[in-house]
């Protein structure tokens, strides 16, 4: 304290002196290679990011590619092996009313009344069925051969429905998982929750080409419903996606009656 009072009173500068440096001098400025090194590393680390995000994105998009694809292709097993036929009894049940409804119109299909079955009494068919699933595959019909002119039967239709259908659930299944995934992991939540559905065994058996029956298109409304309710919640501003929600629930109850397990 003293040496700095008597060189305050000399007029000099009562800075303290740094090692290596000549009284009376301005200490030189802090060499700028260390920053530039600091710099630059911090430009690597971003580069090697963003090329192991795009790598793995690239990886998770071919993931889900091949997940869709082998959802669709395993379930051909049947028409590969039979050709494009219905199997089972309520399918072929089915297909018998979604003919009728493309035959002979709305109006006649919710009044039909069939004395073929139910004997002798007969049955109230537009009454007494969940209607959703012949609606789907007229309405597909319709589409393909009338608005895209595209040469198809109704049978084939109502065989690979099941089957396109299946991928559907598995895209929906997978939204669900990527709206239930913390932040970083969605897209890889959504990855793994595209390749299960498409070969967990409790969808598979009910998805399979030529199953026309009403579990082939509800599975696929009731993952609908539940995704589009879990999106409506995200944020304040999504409550409009519930409209969403409410009739993905509609379809469902229209096609199947296990509505009540939602």
């Amino acid at each position: 304290e003293e040496i700095s009072r008597s060189r305050a009173a000399r007029g000099l500068s009562t800075t303290p002196i740094r090692a290596g440096t000549t009284p009376g001098k301005p200490a030189p400025p802090p060499s700028a290679a260390g920053e530039m090194d600091a710099v630059k590393m911090e430009r690597i680390k971003a580069s090697e990011k963003a090329l192991r995000d795009t790598l793995l994105g690239a990886v998770r998009v071919v993931i889900i590619t091949l997940s869709l694809i082998t959802s669709y292709q395993i379930r051909l097993f049947a028409v590969e092996r039979y050709g494009r036929v219905i199997h089972e009894f309520d399918p072929w049940f089915n297909f018998r009313a979604t003919q009728y409804l493309v035959d002979n119109g709305w109006n006649k299909f919710f009044t039909w009344y069939d004395h073929s079955v139910w004997y002798p009494l007969g049955r109230p068919v537009g009454t007494t069925i969940y209607p959703g699933m012949q609606v789907t595959a007229a309405s597909i019909y319709h589409v393909l051969t009338g608005w895209l002119g595209v040469d198809v039967s109704l049978n084939d239709v109502c065989v690979f429905l099941p089957a396109g259908f299946s991928i559907l659930a598995c895209i929906f299944t997978g939204g669900i998982a990527f709206e239930a995934a913390v932040k970083g992991r969605k897209w890889s939540a959504f990855t793994a929750g595209c390749g299960l559905m498409s070969i967990i065994p409790a969808h598979l058996m009910r998805s399979v080409a030529g199953a026309f029956d009403n579990e082939c298109i509800a599975v696929t409304a009731m993952t609908a419903t539940f995704y589009w309710w879990v999106r409506s919640l995200r944020d304040e501003k999504s409550w409009p996606i519930a409209f969403i929600a409410a009739l993905s629930y509609f379809y469902m109850v229209a096609a199947w009656g296990g509505d009540t397990f939602v």
